[in-house]
């Protein structure tokens, strides 16, 4: 049988497509909703959020996910000035805005994302840049990583853990439902502030698995074939 090399690419190309077709890279602003963050970044007030936001549009492309947003206790919209925002932040300024609730007493809300593939995994970052006081975050009862220190952090501070530092988890599994619920408590404030959140796919191990063998072997046919010539 002779190989056909050109197929065997073909094949190759169509799985990554497939499989970067399932990925997502979704970027949220959270803000006054008074414009756009530019970039393919979804921005959403405190009202969009506590309403329902549907079809968050991708990072890569703009094309529409599954994905669906909404939140609980999220009461105000916040123009701010801010300098320090994270790494991976490339819209306009609006991520100097934020979305908070404050009350008087300790105050709790969340955010639940919904269309996520059960099974697979996630790195979820929150940005959350406070003035005063520590909060506890969780996604899915677990408490994520200070992109700073590289340690678990329990009683986030976005101001004295580095400023333009955040939040992640990585290996982030939803439920059996496709769900990601982050939890917010100001703990002994009364003020929680969230100004943006990114969530992505990690890519299967299983996909890249297939991906470098379908490598390795059209190498090793083009080789066989270099022999046979």
């Amino acid at each position: 049988m002779r190989f056909r090399p050109v197929a065997s690419v073909f094949a190759l190309l169509l799985l990554l497509a497939v499989s970067r077709g399932l990925a997502v890279d979704v970027r949220i602003d959270f803000s006054t909703g008074g414009g756009s963050a530019g970039n393919n970044w979804n921005t959403i007030s405190s009202f969009n959020l506590t309403n329902g936001v549907t079809s968050l549009i991708d990072h890569d492309g703009g094309a529409a996910t599954a994905l669906t947003i909404t939140g609980a206790g999220w009461t105000t919209d916040y123009v701010g000035s801010m300098t320090a925002l994270p790494s991976w932040w490339d819209g306009g300024t609006q991520a100097q805005d934020r979305i908070y609730f404050y009350d008087n007493g300790p105050q709790t809300g969340s955010i639940v994302l919904r269309g996520l593939t059960p099974g697979a995994r996630y790195v979820l970052e929150v940005f959350s840049y406070g003035d005063f006081a520590e909060r506890a975050i969780t996604a899915n009862s677990a408490y994520g990583v200070n992109s700073n220190t590289g340690l678990v952090d329990s009683a986030w501070h976005g101001i004295t853990d580095g400023g333009a530092g955040w939040l992640i988890w990585d290996q982030l599994a939803p439920t059996t439902g496709g769900t990601v619920t982050i939890n917010f408590d100001s703990l002994t404030s009364n003020y929680v502030p969230v100004n943006a959140l990114r969530i992505s796919s990690v890519p299967e191990p299983s996909a890249i698995s297939l991906i470098m063998m379908g490598v390795g072997g059209v190498m090793a046919m083009r080789r066989v074939r270099r022999k046979a010539d």
